[in-house]
């Protein structure tokens, strides 16, 4: 499993980006921006999510959760 489908999976388990947002204590922009693929996660982002998992996602897993898209560039499905 790579790490952002680990992070998606604890997501789902909690009810979706808003939910998990609000229980991991980061702002859901921030939170939907990471799921699809506009950011990546940085140590400290790493730690403050593990930290609001209370320990469930290991912080040496979300920080190999790199941004795989550039802001504005547009999903094969919003293309078409």
């Amino acid at each position: 499993m790579n790490p952002r489908d680990y992070l998606n999976e604890y997501i789902d388990l909690c009810g979706g980006i808003p939910a998990t947002a609000e229980r991991l204590g980061v702002p859901y922009s921030t939170l939907c921006s990471i799921c699809n693929g506009y950011r990546g996660i940085s140590p400290g982002m790493a730690e403050r999510i593990s930290i609001g998992s209370n320990g469930v996602l290991d912080r040496n897993k979300l920080v190999w959760i790199r941004a795989t898209k550039k802001e504005g560039e547009a999903s094969d499905a919003e293309a078409a």
